[in-house]
């Protein structure tokens, strides 16, 4: 894409990018050096990783890794001067992401140990156990189970068909338990690379550099270490919601929708989408054809989910009030909702009324469901007068924050779409792919926990407070585009 940027001289910072790049890449290794002795290791500590450092002191290893987290941020930081100035292109970005994936993908798993469920629901598949009916524990004891976190091992599985499909599929693959985790990161690896295809000519055809969008929502710490470090299955739902949008916004909406639908039966958020593709036909089209458009866009998602679904022969548990409520199970003070619940509550406990912490952030999800839903729908209703596509990636981020449960890597949910949009100068948006994954630690603990409450409550009221005055909110989601 060539823009008024390119041809203006590079800055200072900009003119460094190869120093940047490297910073990145020794970032990387450091991470997966010391990562191999506090990272999301495989358990019991007999298991170790196919290489390993030992013998250093538990404290420096802790100050070497986050030296390696500070030197990725910083090359990342770095290297974003030069995108913005119109210079990462799209070929530069597959180096890149070649010099910064590759030690991530080698190494131990970071930040999460969700990979060691994805291999137990794929082995209960595999030996004929339905992972919507029964949980990881049913293995019986184990390297696997011992290394899945405790919050998933009792519990049934909270992903599409399509997902327990294809785990199902790799547990037949057989191998060490290390050799599976490898095997889940290359099908991981898909999604990246529908990120760096489709991406790019969503991005110009919004008006947007594709470089910029590609230092977002691939090359950024958050993404990298989502999509490769812990090899998240969001990785292949994002990879497919862009694909699905790109293709939309090509002018066939059709397979654009089915696409997302493909994208929703991994992890239903991909779904959003076609809700908001679905509703900009039925608003922007003639009258006469409105319900038939809207009939069309709805049977491709239903024969797509359910074409898939009498495939997997799982049944519908999928999509059971019991499977959509395991997330809300969970309550992390990375959470915004369970953080000012938890806050309000510490207070009213303090003074001395008689409501538990637990009824306050019972009471302010509940809300804070109300609140999403209706701001979704208010977005939905702006289909006429905003791009789509940022409405569909500020849609997204609404979700997540208003998600009883909030883990960072949602936000890349968010973060690849509006990547593509003319939200990807926000400042804001960019240190949120800077920082989001540090709320937990090498091993997949969450970080924010009992009196950080008094730090993470009172954030999330000068942030409300922030975006409600001044309808700040309003700027979220552009500038109008009207259309005829």
């Amino acid at each position: 894409m060539t823009t008024a940027a390119t041809s203006q001289p590079l800055s200072p910072l900009a003119r460094l990018a190869p120093l940047w790049v490297a910073l990145g890449a020794v970032g990387s290794v450091i991470l997966v050096l010391f990562g191999t002795m506090i990272g999301a290791l495989p358990r019991p500590g007999t298991t170790t990783w196919w290489f390993t450092l030992s013998g250093i002191n538990n404290s420096l290893v802790h100050i070497a890794f986050y030296a390696g987290v500070l030197l990725v941020l910083i090359g990342w930081w770095g290297l974003g001067a030069y995108a913005r100035q119109g210079q990462l292109s799209v070929a530069k970005c597959w180096g890149v992401l070649v010099v910064w994936a590759t030690p991530l993908f080698l190494g131990p798993p970071l930040w999460s140990r969700d990979l060691y469920s994805y291999v137990a629901q794929g082995d209960l598949a595999h030996a004929g156990m339905n992972p919507y009916k029964v949980a990881p524990d049913a293995l019986g004891p184990g390297p696997i189970t011992s290394s899945i976190s405790t919050v998933w091992l009792h519990t049934t599985s909270p992903y599409g068909p399509l997902f327990v499909m294809v785990s199902k599929q790799l547990s037949a693959i057989g191998g060490s338990l290390i050799e599976q985790l490898f095997i889940y990161r290359g099908v991981e690896l898909i999604g990246i690379a529908l990120l760096m295809v489709c991406l790019p000519p969503l991005a110009r055809r919004l008006g947007s550099d594709p470089g910029v969008a590609l230092w977002l929502a691939v090359l950024s710490p958050l993404a990298l270490w989502s999509y490769v470090a812990s090899g998240h299955n969001d990785t292949l739902m994002i990879g497919l919601m862009i694909a699905g949008i790109a293709v939309a916004k090509s002018g066939r909406r059709e397979l654009g929708i089915a696409l997302c639908a493909v994208g929703a039966a991994i992890k239903l958020p991909a779904a959003g989408a076609i809700v908001f593709f679905i509703a900009e036909a039925f608003v922007k089209g003639q009258k006469k054809d409105r319900v038939g458009v809207v009939a069309k866009g709805a049977l491709i998602t239903l024969v797509v989910l359910v074409g898939i679904t009498m495939l997997s022969g799982l049944g519908w548990a999928w999509l059971s009030p019991a499977a959509l409520k395991i997330p809300t199970e969970i309550r992390v003070l990375s959470t915004p909702l369970v953080s000012l619940g938890n806050f309000i509550g510490a207070i009213l406990h303090n003074i001395g009324l008689p409501i538990t912490v637990h009824t306050m952030i019972s009471i302010v999800r509940l809300l804070g469901s109300i609140a999403t839903a209706l701001a979704v729908l208010y977005l939905l209703w702006q289909v006429r007068s905003y791009e789509i596509v940022r409405l569909i990636g500020v849609a997204l981020l609404v979700v997540v924050l208003g998600s009883p449960t909030v883990w960072p890597w949602y936000f890349m949910w968010a973060v690849a779409v509006l990547a593509a949009t003319s939200a990807q100068r926000s400042k804001a948006l960019a240190a949120l792919a800077a920082l989001a994954m540090l709320v937990v630690g090498a091993g997949g603990t969450p970080i924010l926990n009992g009196w950080m409450v008094w730090i993470t409550g009172p954030l999330m009221v000068v942030a409300i407070a922030y975006f409600a005055s001044g309808q700040r909110w309003k700027r979220v989601i552009g500038e109008p585009q009207r259309v005829a």
